[in-house]
């Protein structure tokens, strides 16, 4: 058997070991050295592949793929700085615990530290950004090395899958000819089951979590990314126990249409501003803590009289504030729902109804706000959620974007599904990750709410758009610069300091960056307008940019005008 028949059945076993644990796309940035994997991922008709050349833009658009679809998605480049480009992407799905399968391909070791070109030290290149990194065989053509590749292909994919979820690095040395045989099939096709159960509590545990909640007064806080499904599940509990909810947006929780005066998505405003008559007994939290800083405030607040409850699928312990009383490492679905259908008693309307009046109250002054009704940052991002399709797909941005939605957007009955990248909270790769969630559903509506720097950062990304047919309507807010600054301690700054460091305008014409990407272009310059866009997007997606021209410090004076209005409202001076 030749070299290139041996490699070639060596890596032809590994991608069918991949297959075996689920992998049905790949992103592929072309290369030299990645030649063999590339062209075997790409013939493999079990395999829908994508190429971006940029391999930052490629790793953020894996990390898209695999959000969207909730599966493992393979990930490979070629040898040197190429594999260093995806660092970004792996920080974030280590963080959000996505499974993506990183293959990086390598000169082999007589071609290491030896000053041949386009080598460099691979070994641990993310570090413990990833759950793990093997350092592949070279290829042989042995049976026991094709079992081996067969067994790291399902294995390390499987485990990727396992919660935690996370990202994999594997290094695959590969030495010349590179070319391999495309006209040799498997010398033996394989495929493996796999069975995996869920984490659970006992019976006796739960009893004990409902001894300790029923008609207790409490409040649900959930964190992190969950599906719609879990959403519902999470208000159903809430309504069980009669306790307020308070959410991320990425939670689901407003956008999932399950209709309940609990839901608190307006408690970043208000939680602050009130004076509290009656607090909390107990506090459950589920994942990470929400996006909301005045919400993680109020619960630094609480004290001893206050019992928290974290539940934490991951086991890693993720309780920025080390307030936990009770840790439970359980699925958090799972766990809902067993507490739901064993809660007999729900606690006292009281507790409920000073709650919903917080609510109902900043729902009214928003309401009488002349700015909630002209074209704004703020109104524009309220607009892009009540417009959303039932079924359609959303992906935020960081910074100002996330926290418009959070801020200001109440439930409502469109059963769409929002993304973001909120494990590192970066800006980069937002296009790129959006246009991931689109190529899954690309039927759907499909938006992305972006701030001009997150658009900048990544408009390599658009390329995929164009090349794949890609139909995301890019809903951009610009202020011409870095806007979340001007509501932080930064805004204290002279001028001359603020704007060059913080302020950061780009001064882009983007009419001319959709127009080179082949993405149609609207400037919104009504509500009006913009809502008879975004119905449209919900008829006939397509590729196209929607500008929305903002201000800065009209941001954050809409901000102090909310908050003064319901401290006069709420009495609090």
């Amino acid at each position: 058997m030749t070299n290139q028949s041996e490699m070639t059945n060596y890596l032809q076993t590994f991608v069918e070991g991949m297959i075996s644990s689920g992998v049905e796309q790949a992103v592929i940035s072309p290369g030299s050295r990645s030649t063999p994997l590339a062209l075997l991922l790409h013939r493999q008709e079990k395999i829908e592949t994508f190429i971006e050349v940029d391999e930052r833009s490629a790793a953020f658009f894996a990390l898209g793929l695999s959000k969207a679809s909730s599966k493992p998605v393979a990930l490979l480049c070629t040898s040197g700085t190429a594999a260093a480009n995806y660092y970004p992407a792996i920080c974030e799905a280590s963080a959000s615990h996505v499974p993506l399968i990183i293959l990086t391909t390598d000169r082999p070791h007589e071609l290491r530290q030896v000053g041949a070109p386009q080598a460099m030290d691979q070994f641990h290149l993310f570090q413990s950004h990833v759950k793990e990194f093997i350092e592949m065989a070279i290829p042989e053509g042995t049976n026991v090395m094709l079992d081996y590749a067969y067994w790291q292909g399902m294995r390390v994919t499987d485990t990727a899958c396992q919660t935690p979820k996370g990202p994999i690095h594997l290094n695959f040395p590969l030495r010349e000819p590179l070319l391999p045989d495309l006209n040799q099939s498997l010398s033996v096709e394989r495929q493996t089951e796999i069975f995996a159960g869920q984490k659970q509590l006992s019976e006796e545990q739960l009893l004990k979590c409902v001894a300790a909640w029923q008609e207790k007064k409490g409040v649900l806080v959930v964190g992190g990314s969950h599906t719609l499904e879990e959403a519902e599940v999470f208000i159903e509990l809430a309504e069980t126990l009669n306790w307020p909810i308070i959410s991320d947006p990425l939670a689901n929780i407003t956008s999932c249409s399950k209709d309940s005066s609990l839901i608190m998505s307006y408690a970043d405003l208000f939680i602050q501003e009130v004076e509290m008559k009656l607090y909390p007994e107990v506090v459950v939290r589920f994942g990470m803590l929400p996006i909301s800083k005045n919400t993680m405030l109020w619960l630094q607040s609480l004290n001893e009289t206050t019992t928290i409850y974290f539940v934490d699928e991951t086991g890693e312990w993720q309780d920025q504030l080390k307030q936990t009383q009770v840790a439970i490492q359980a699925e958090e679905q799972i766990f809902a729902e067993a507490i739901t259908d064993k809660i007999k008693t729900k606690t006292s309307d009281s507790w409920r109804n000073q709650w919903v009046d917080w609510q109902e109250t900043t729902e009214q002054q928003l309401a009488e706000l002349s700015e909630m009704k002209t074209l704004n940052e703020t109104t524009a991002s309220i607009l892009v959620h009540k417009k959303m399709a039932k079924n359609g797909q959303l992906f935020v941005s960081n910074s100002n974007a996330i926290r418009f939605l959070d801020r200001f957007t109440a439930s409502e009955n469109n059963h769409y599904h929002l993304f973001g990248n909120r494990g590192i909270n970066g800006i980069d790769g937002i296009v790129s990750t959006a246009l991931g969630m689109c190529a899954i559903n690309p039927d759907r509506q499909n938006v992305l709410l972006i701030g001009d720097l997150a658009m900048y950062h990544d408009m390599n990304g658009l390329l995929l758009a164009k090349r794949y047919n890609l139909p995301l309507t890019i809903v951009l807010l610009n202020n011409n610069g870095g806007g979340i600054f001007s509501f932080l301690s930064q805004r204290q700054l002279r001028p001359d300091d603020f704007e060059p460091i913080f302020g950061t305008p780009i001064d882009l014409d983007f009419s001319l960056v959709a127009q080179l990407y082949g993405a149609d272009y609207v400037k919104a310059e009504s509500l009006e307008q913009l809502e008879l866009v975004l119905e449209a997007t919900q008829k006939q997606p397509k590729f196209q940019m929607i500008e929305v021209v903002g201000n800065r410090q009209e941001n954050v004076l809409l901000y102090e005008k909310v908050i003064s209005g319901l401290k006069e409202k709420l009495g609090k001076k």
